[in-house]
């Protein structure tokens, strides 16, 4: 701990000496700051607290504090202070989660919740107890309540205890389950509940927005006719409005395409489905959202492998690393965008005008990164199905890999979760990244040191 406090002390102090003149807003910030109904309360409730300028300042604080957590668990459980700087280090290096504590958004927030919980699943896996899960669960249940990936968390407990029922016992185990899924089932209902009366009964999400986007990408067999009117007209949206944009999609290559898909499902949530949302003009935003989801919820039923391929396109778009400046991306993209314009709902989507060029300002040095973050995506997710397998398997796992699975696990999960109801912005990887370093480096030094202690003529630490 004599190196992890002072560098998460100079980390929160560098933090407030970048800090620009005031808090980084972006058109997200105004739901968070107005108590908007479609985002969730976790986060209002934290600005309304600290306000918007507190919040600049509280948010690095509690990230460094987060992390000189983790890297006391780290330390405390494995002897190891290296491992535990690293991680520490790897939680700060990236410089955009940094610009993260000045934004009103919530990525700052769920860092560092994340970063708790993943401190707290270290101890878990050396000494489990239901009196722990708990402590994991509330944490985990409130990361929930400020972004929705918080969600995809929960598996990740229920995986913990699995990994460790040899050591609880069938009670035990059974008491750690109830830890896990009660007190972060009741934060999220608590909150729920909650929304009608902070909002006063306009209770809304972004869910139907994004579920009709999403509708709206896929190609699907035509929807039965029924005798509501507006339904007749959103499904026909869905079919014919929207499919000049999908036949666009389909004939651009796969790096394009992941571009394009996150421009346009951008759009579909708002400004490329004005004429959707002008059928219901008379209605209520919550109700006219509610609409769109259940028609595009509809057409996803009719097409769960254009799900599964759209999922799958934003999976890759999530682990792409400045899309737009990458050589071989940018060129196509150009060369691509020059050949069909006019564009679909160019306007709208692209944000460009008659005559204007994409401003594309590619740079070597991302196809590097692109390799070494590609490379750590496939190391993670290794690890993430070698703990299931070992798990499914019933074999006790090492508690250092035990560790890095559930992190990647966790990461993996989230990054899952987003893709499924969301578009593949990279931004959303880094609101994983530590549990990305963290199951990396646990990984590899649950590697090297299985390697020491299997080397002929060494002995078993």
């Amino acid at each position: 701990m004599a190196i992890v406090i002072p560098l998460c002390l100079a980390y929160a102090l560098y933090c407030f000496f970048t800090l620009p003149g005031g808090p980084i807003t972006t058109p997200d910030s105004v739901h968070y700051l107005s108590f908007s109904p479609i985002v969730p309360l976790g986060y209002p409730v934290f600005l309304s607290l600290v306000g918007a300028r507190g919040a600049t300042i509280a948010q690095p604080l509690l990230y460094a504090s987060a992390l000189a957590f983790l890297g006391h668990a780290v330390i405390r459980t494995t002897g190891r202070t290296s491992l535990g700087v690293m991680i520490v280090v790897g939680g700060m290096a990236v410089p955009q989660i940094a610009s993260f504590h000045a934004s009103i958004l919530s990525e700052s927030m769920f860092l560092s919740t994340l970063v708790l919980v993943l401190a707290l699943a270290i101890s878990f896996m050396h000494h489990p107890s239901w009196r722990l899960m708990v402590s994991i669960a509330v944490v985990a249940g409130l990361s929930a309540t400020v972004r929705r990936a918080g969600f995809a968390l929960l598996p990740a407990l229920l995986v913990m205890v699995a990994a460790q029922r040899h050591r609880l016992g069938r009670s035990q185990a059974a008491r750690c389950v109830a830890a896990a899924v009660v007190p972060f089932l009741g934060l999220v209902a608590t909150e729920q509940v909650a929304a009608p009366v902070v909002h006063g009964g306009r209770t809304s999400s972004l869910m139907g927005r994004h579920i009709f986007a999403k509708a709206a990408l896929l190609d699907a067999p035509a929807a039965s006719k029924t005798g509501d009117a507006l339904r007749a007209a959103l499904d026909e949206h869905l079919e014919v409005r929207y499919a000049p944009v999908r036949e666009m999609l389909a004939r651009a290559p796969r790096d394009v395409r992941a571009v394009l898909t996150i421009y346009y499902e951008t759009c579909l949530q708002g400004g490329c489905a004005d004429q959707s949302r002008a059928l219901m003009a008379d209605w209520p935003e919550a109700r006219q959202t509610a609409t769109l989801g259940n028609a595009g919820w509809s057409r996803i039923a009719r097409a769960p492998l254009a799900f599964a391929r759209l999922t799958a396109l934003h999976l890759g778009s999530l682990w792409t690393v400045d899309r737009l400046r990458h050589p071989d991306t940018a060129a196509a993209l150009r060369t691509f965008v020059e050949a069909n314009r006019p564009l679909p709902f160019e306007r709208e989507a692209m944000r460009l005008e008659p005559g204007e060029r994409m401003d594309l300002r590619p740079s070597a040095h991302v196809r590097y990164l692109q390799i070494a973050i590609s490379a750590l995506g496939i190391f993670t997710l290794a690890l993430a199905v070698v703990g299931l397998i070992g798990i499914a398997a019933r074999v006790p796992l090492p508690p250092l890999v035990g560790v890095a699975s559930l992190a990647a696990l966790a990461a993996h999960g989230a990054l899952l979760f987003t893709a499924l109801l969301a578009a593949g912005y990279s931004r959303f990887l880094l609101g994983v990244w530590p549990a990305i370093t963290t199951a990396a480096l646990f990984g590899v030094w649950g590697i090297i040191t299985a390697k020491s202690t299997t080397a002929p003529g060494s002995a078993p630490r």
